[in-house]
């Protein structure tokens, strides 16, 4: 009789998130749009991880780190399936699934240059509404202009632009 043997490819953390069912290929991503990047704490991430639900995806666990509203956004519109698990004592004490938003509002820039969100004189965050989840499609409410994932190019704290490309460098 053979003995079924299972482990965890990931080790538990004992405080903090784990980000799991990314959509494969998108850890990197998530943790340089969220800026989770550069927490000083443990970041352990599993890229192409199997998965009975997906076949394969994504996980980040971080300790000591709680996301907030905004970081959760970016997360749903990177990849919707995504789950958020809050641990203490390394047990799981809350699991939200992200939510894409029917609006996305001041996350992503619209890049049409003659959009009114661009405008120095006027002062008017951006607002998406989305089309399609899967495939992800938005459209900016005030030029009409429509983006896939790919074309979409996020605002950070830093005001810096950050697009959806995930490079690795070995």
């Amino acid at each position: 009789m053979k003995m079924l043997e299972e482990k965890l490819k990931i080790d538990k953390i004992s405080k903090g998130t784990v980000i799991d069912h990314i959509d494969a290929g998108y850890a990197l991503t998530i943790l340089n749009l969220t800026g989770l990047d550069e927490s000083k704490n443990l970041i352990t991430i599993g890229v192409n991880v199997s998965s009975k639900k997906f076949q394969t995806k994504d996980i980040i666990k971080i300790e000591n780190v709680f996301l907030n509203k905004t970081q959760m956004q970016q997360i749903s519109i990177l990849s919707p399936n995504a789950t958020i698990s809050l641990i203490e004592n390394y047990k799981v004490i809350e699991k939200k699934k992200v939510k894409l938003p029917k609006i996305i509002k001041k996350l992503i820039l619209c890049v049409n240059q003659t959009c009114i969100s661009n405008s120095e004189k006027e002062p008017i965050s951006t607002e998406f509404m989305v089309l399609e989840e899967k495939p992800l499609k938005i459209q900016c409410i005030y030029c009409e202009r429509i983006y896939k994932l790919e074309e979409i190019v996020f605002t950070s704290k830093e005001k810096k632009e950050k697009k959806v490309k995930q490079t690795l460098h070995l």
